[in-house]
C-alpha cells in the first residue's frame, strides 16, 4: 500500500472517531461506515498494485522478446560473414597459389617463347608438366597441339588488323611470314622433340625438316631485320608494335641436324645427307676466322660420324669423332670451376670417347668378318622408335648385326689387342658418365647406351650373367635420365635373357634399337 492511501485511511479514522466523542448513540453505524470506507481503500490499492504488476511483467516479456531476436540477428551475420572471409581467402590463396606455380614454371623451368597469350603459355607449362613431372604422352600432345592452334590463331588475327591498317596486302606473304612465326616455330620444335623423345622419328622428323626448310628461305634482308628488332611481348597482341621476328638460317641449322638425327635412326640415310649437307654449306659460308666450337658444331660432327658408322665408312667416323672430342677437351680446359655448363661438356666428353670405343669396335668386327649375302638397302633399315642416341655412332649395332648375317673368323691377336682398345674407350666413358649421374640427363643417357652395348658384347661371348648385370645398370641409367625408349629395349634385352636356357651359346639377335624388317 501506499503513504498517500495510509494517510486517507488514518484521516478518516481521525473523523470516526471525533464523531464518535460528539454522538456517542449512533457510535454503532459509525463503525460500520468506517469498515465500510477501509475496505474500499483496501481494494483500490489492491486494483492499483495488481495494474503495476502486470505493466511491469509485459514489457519485460517484449523486451526479452526483442533481445532473443536481436542475437539471433547478430549470430546469423558472424556466420555469413566467417564464410565469406573463409570462401574469399580460400579463392584468394587457390589462385596466388595457381599464378605463383606458372610464374615458377615460367621462370625457372620453362621458358615460352616470347609473344605468346597467357592461355598460350599456360597449356605449354602443362605440357612440361605431362613431360616431366607426372609423364603422360597423349596429354602432352594435346597441349602441344592446342598451343600451336592457339598461337596460329592470334597471328592470323594479329595480321588481319595489320592488313587492314596497310589497306590490304598479299594473302600468301601473310602466310608465309605466320608459319615462319619465330614463336609459332619454336612451339612445334618443342613438339618435334616432344615426339623424339617418346620414339616417333618419323612425326618428330617431318616437323624438322618443314622448320629447316622454311628457314632455308629466309632473305639477308629479313635476317637483318629479325635481328635489329627487339624481342617481342605480349603487348603487341593487344595494339602494340606487330612486327614479329621470323625464324632464321641460323635457326634452321639446329632443326636440320635434328632430322638428320631422326632419319638417320630410321635408315633414310638420303634424307639425312641432304640435312647435313645443307648445315654444312649454312656453317661454311656464315663462319668467321678464329671463332670458337660451339656445342653446336660438336654435335654436328658426332652426327656426321654416326652417318659415317651407318655407312661403315669407319675412318671417316673416327676421324670426325677424335676431331670433336679433342675441341671439346680444350673448351673444358677454358672454363672455371663454378662455370654452369662444364658439366655439359663433361658429359659431351663421355658420349665421344663411347662413340670413339663403338667405332673402333664396330671397324674390328667389320675387317675380320666374312660378310655373307648382303640384303637389300630397304630391308637393312631399322624400325622408327630406336634408343639409338643422336650422339651415338651406333657401331653396336652394327657389330651385332654383323654377328647375326656374317661367320666369324677365329680371334686374331690383333683383333683381340683392337677389341680391347675398344673397351678401354667404352670402359673410360662410363666412368665419366657415372660421376655426374643423376645430375645431368646426357651424362646418365651415356652411361646407360654404353653399358647396353657392353652387356651385347658380354652376350655374344657367352657370359650371360655379367651382359644381365650390365643391362640392369644401362636401365637404371635410362630411368634417371627419363629415357623412355632406351628403358623398353633394355627391359627387352633383361627378358631376352631372363627367358634364355643358360646352356644357349647362340648370339643376341636384338640390339640397342629394334631388329630389322
Amino acid at each position: 500500500m501506499s503513504s498517500p492511501m495510509f494517510i486517507r485511511a488514518a484521516i478518516a479514522r481521525s473523523q470516526l472517531a471525533t464523531a464518535a466523542h460528539s454522538q456517542p448513540g449512533s457510535m454503532l453505524a459509525r463503525n460500520h461506515a468506517f469498515r465500510i470506507t477501509t475496505r474500499s481503500l483496501l481494494n483500490q490499492t489492491n486494483n492499483t498494485s495488481s495494474f503495476s504488476t502486470t505493466a511491469v511483467r509485459s514489457a519485460a516479456g517484449s523486451e526479452f522478446r526483442s533481445s532473443s531476436m536481436d542475437s539471433s540477428i547478430l549470430t546469423t551475420v558472424r556466420v555469413v560473414r566467417n564464410v565469406l572471409i573463409f570462401s574469399t581467402s580460400s579463392i584468394a590463396i587457390g589462385y596466388f597459389a595457381w599464378s605463383g606455380t606458372h610464374a615458377y614454371l615460367e621462370q625457372y623451368k620453362c621458358p615460352s617463347p616470347a609473344g605468346i597469350s597467357s592461355q598460350t603459355r599456360n597449356c605449354l607449362h602443362g605440357a612440361w608438366v605431362r613431360e616431366e613431372i607426372a609423364p603422360d604422352p597423349d596429354v602432352a600432345e594435346i597441349y602441344f597441339n592446342k598451343a600451336i592452334e592457339m598461337t596460329r590463331k592470334e597471328l592470323v588475327d594479329l595480321y588481319a588488323k595489320k592488313e587492314k591498317a596497310q589497306d590490304g596486302s598479299s594473302s600468301m606473304r601473310r602466310e608465309y611470314e605466320i608459319e615462319r612465326d619465330a614463336a609459332l616455330v619454336e612451339i612445334q620444335n618443342r613438339l618435334a622433340r616432344f615426339y623424339a623423345r617418346i620414339g616417333q622419328d618419323e612425326r618428330a622428323a617431318t616437323i624438322w625438316t618443314r622448320l629447316w626448310k622454311l628457314s632455308e628461305k629466309s632473305t639477308p634482308q629479313e635476317e637483318a631485320a629479325t635481328k635489329g628488332s627487339s624481342s617481342f611481348s605480349l603487348g603487341s597482341l593487344f595494339g602494340g608494335s606487330s612486327e614479329r621476328p621470323l625464324v632464321t638460317r641460323q635457326d634452321g641449322a639446329q632443326f636440320a641436324k635434328s632430322a638428320a638425327d631422326c632419319w638417320m635412326r630410321m635408315g633414310e640415310y638420303e634424307m639425312a645427307e641432304e640435312a647435313l649437307g645443307w648445315i654444312l654449306s649454312s656453317r661454311s659460308s656464315g663462319s668467321s676466322a678464329g671463332s670458337t666450337t660451339t656445342i653446336g658444331e660438336i654435335g654436328l660432327w658426332s652426327t656426321l660420324g654416326a652417318l659415317y658408322v651407318r655407312q661403315k665408312k669407319f675412318d671417316y667416323a673416327l676421324s670426325l669423332f677424335v676431331k670433336a672430342l679433342q675441341s671439346v677437351q680444350a673448351k673444358r680446359n677454358t672454363l672455371t670451376d663454378v662455370s654452369e655448363d662444364k658439366d655439359m661438356w663433361f658429359c659431351r666428353e663421355a658420349i665421344l670417347m663411347n662413340s670413339i670405343g663403338e667405332t673402333l669396335l664396330g671397324a674390328a668386327n667389320a675387317a675380320t668378318s666374312l660378310p655373307a649375302a648382303q640384303p637389300k638397302q630397304e630391308e637393312s633399315k631399322p624400325k622408327s622408335g630406336s634408343s639409338w642416341k643422336l650422339w651415338s655412332s651406333s657401331s653396336s649395332v652394327s657389330s651385332s648385326e654383323s654377328a647375326t648375317t656374317s661367320t666369324k673368323a677365329p680371334k686374331s691377336a690383333e683383333l683381340t689387342k683392337k677389341e680391347e682398345e675398344a673397351l678401354g674407350w667404352m670402359q673410360k666413358a662410363i666412368a665419366m658418365a657415372k660421376e655426374k649421374s643423376g645430375k645431368n640427363r646426357d651424362c646418365d643417357e651415356c652411361a646407360g647406351l654404353a653399358l647396353n652395348t657392353l652387356g651385347l658384347i658380354y652376350e655374344m661371348e657367352g657370359d650371360k650373367d655379367v651382359a644381365l648385370a650390365q643391362f640392369k645398370e644401362a636401365l637404371i641409367h635410362a630411368t634417371l635420365a627419363k629415357d623412355y625408349v632406351g628403358v623398353e629395349d633394355y627391359n627387352k634385352n633383361i627378358a631376352r635373357l631372363t627367358e634364355l636356357p643358360t646352356t644357349s651359346s647362340e648370339p643376341p639377335t636384338t640390339s640397342s634399337e629394334p631388329a630389322s624388317n
